[in-house]
């Protein structure tokens, strides 16, 4: 895609007027309630407005809000993860892919009026880029953005060395080290900071609602910390006479108890919860809520170490990766709040603009068609141990499985997972139940057999899952997975391979053959991701989720609000 240009969707003919002089006419004619709001609650204040310095989950939610960069990445109707341009209103790509040129509003403001301009953008990236700021997420750029990485960690590269100019005003140039599909997405989790507030401020920018400048469709207008914090829609936004939201308010709600009686009361218009007999007290409510089911983007899986005399054997780790029962799994200890994994990807992974999954054609589903193909894994692990020239029986076999903590979901995991392999494997695992942080000072030192593990990725492509393993480079890198050979050697040259490559569809193939090295190989064996579950007012209309993604609360309205 060379170009995009932004779609607004404009409910503007439902609500044409409401921001004028004749506001109650057209909220009352048009159905809607009088007063615009959405109220939802967390259970974490921020810890601050700065996005260089305060890039917590609370702190990334509200800065959605009231800041803007140059795109953002929502969740459209069908409850996809989609990049909106938003300060920006086009960009470009160069034909070798390492370009990235977009083009500013030219009604883009901040709060005072000051436009925003092509330096908020070079002056923040250059911030992030200096050693001695500390931004916390300037790593996402090391090694994508030109001389980034050179910059970040002082290694005979400057912050103003970076690839990211001003072309005119209204145009930033972002030169990459080469081809990232994922570029936007990782630009999506950039704010701006302004430059001449910020050296006005120092180190008490973002400290308070008075030492911030926002350019989003929301400005604050109060904060009491622990408490709420409420927006009010910013009427100098580029986009205000399209969106009907006048106020959001955030509160701060830690019991989860507490956080369902105020669902129900109606104190906020979205809750979500987990626990099986609020769930039931909900349904009792009747046509009050819509239900919606969110994935979540976080995979679950087992790893193997590749090193171990039995799991250096690809039959070995298959067969107890295709011995796994997910379903019962789910069923027996999650209660259903969860979605089986065959592949490393959960089902909201986009590659480009379209679901990895669809591209792939749902070949990724590896473990299920391995299931096919091996449908005895008792047999396979035989075949594997005889290979490697052990005692073939599996009863014989001395295995360890360390769990991620000692909590009482961790005990019963394990316990299950003892009986499933042992029912159908006829192995006995020893269950090490060590705390988490000593279970990954193991994988890191590679003293284990079989590990538990998940990861939240920090971009929404399958490149995000699959780099982890990467043998050379990966969090699990070999020294931690053991796994070494030509196998590795090919994952490590299919990542680099599609790093260059600029059509999706082609990437999204050669990202395939990759996972299918690293899943079709057991080296890692899906479990499931998580299942959020939630309970949105019916009056709330346009509030669409994923978990790659931020609500774009342009598109929410209200209609029927009791007591409206």
């Amino acid at each position: 895609m060379r170009k995009r240009t932004l779609i607004l969707v404009a409910i503007a003919l439902l609500c044409a007027g409401v921001f004028g002089g004749s506001a109650t006419h057209a909220s009352t004619a048009s159905g809607l309630d009088k007063v615009q709001k959405f109220v939802f609650s967390s259970r974490s204040d921020i810890t601050g407005l700065n996005p260089l310095l305060h890039t917590t989950g609370p702190d990334n939610g509200v800065q959605s809000i009231i800041l803007e960069g140059l795109v953002e990445r929502v969740a459209d109707e069908k409850g996809n993860a989609v990049i909106k341009l938003t300060s920006a209103k086009s960009w470009d790509l160069s034909k070798d892919g390492t370009v990235y040129t977009f083009k500013i509003r030219d009604n883009a403001v901040w709060n005072d009026g000051v436009p925003v301009t092509a330096n908020d953008f070079v002056y923040s990236f250059r911030m992030m880029a200096d050693p001695s700021v500390g931004c916390t997420n300037a790593w996402l750029f090391d090694g994508v953005i030109l001389n980034f990485e050179e910059a970040h960690y002082d290694e005979g590269k400057k912050p103003q060395d970076i690839g990211v100019t001003a072309v005119d005003k209204k145009t930033v140039s972002f030169r990459l080290t080469k081809p990232c599909a994922y570029f936007p997405d990782l630009l999506a989790g950039v704010k701006p900071v302004r430059q001449d507030k910020y050296e006005q401020w120092g180190d008490s920018y973002g400290s308070s609602i008075d030492k911030v400048v926002m350019n989003g469709p929301f400005l604050i207008e109060s904060w009491k910390p622990m408490v709420q914090m409420n927006f009010v829609k910013n009427p100098k936004h580029w986009d205000a006479a399209n969106f009907t939201l006048q106020r959001i308010e955030r509160k701060i709600i830690q019991d989860p108890a507490t956080h369902v009686q105020a669902l129900i009361s109606g104190e906020i218009d979205i809750g979500a919860t987990s626990d099986p007999d609020w769930q039931e007290v909900l349904k009792k409510e009747g046509a009050r809520f819509k239900t919606l089911k969110e994935p979540d983007n976080a995979p679950e899986f087992f790893g193997f170490n590749c090193s171990n005399k039995y799991f250096k054997n690809p039959k070995i780790r298959l067969a107890f990766s295709l011995a796994h029962d997910r379903e019962k799994y789910i069923e027996d200890l999650l209660y259903g709040r969860a979605e089986p994994l065959y592949s490393m990807m959960p089902s909201a992974t986009m590659c480009g603009d379209k679901l990895y999954s669809e591209r792939v054609s749902g070949k990724n589903q590896i473990v299920k068609t391995l299931m096919k193909k091996y449908p005895d894994p008792k047999a396979l692990l035989i075949e594997g141990l005889k290979e490697e020239k052990l005692d073939p029986d599996p009863a014989k076999m001395h295995i360890k499985y360390a769990t991620r903590g000692t909590a009482e979901f961790s005990k019963k995991s394990a316990e299950w997972l003892l009986q499933n392999w042992q029912k159908t494997l006829g192995v006995t695992i020893t269950i090490d139940m060590i705390e988490w942080n000593i279970m990954w000072d193991k994988v890191g030192k590679g003293d284990y057999d079989i590990c538990t593990s998940g990861w939240g990725p920090y971009y929404n492509d399958p490149n995000a899952l699959l780099e982890i393993f990467d043998p050379i480079s990966g969090y699990f890198h070999s020294k931690r997975s053991g796994w070494t050979g030509p196998d590795a050697d090919k994952f490590h040259q299919l990542l680099d391979k599609a790093s260059f490559t600029v059509d999706p569809q082609a990437r999204a193939e050669l990202l395939l053959q990759a996972e299918q090295l690293l899943v079709g190989t057991g080296v890692i064996a899906p479990n499931y991701c998580g299942v959020a579950t939630y309970y949105v007012a019916k009056y709330v209309n346009g509030y669409y989720t994923n978990p790659h993604a931020g609500v774009d609360y342009t598109k929410l309205h209200t209609k029927g609000r009791p007591g409206r």
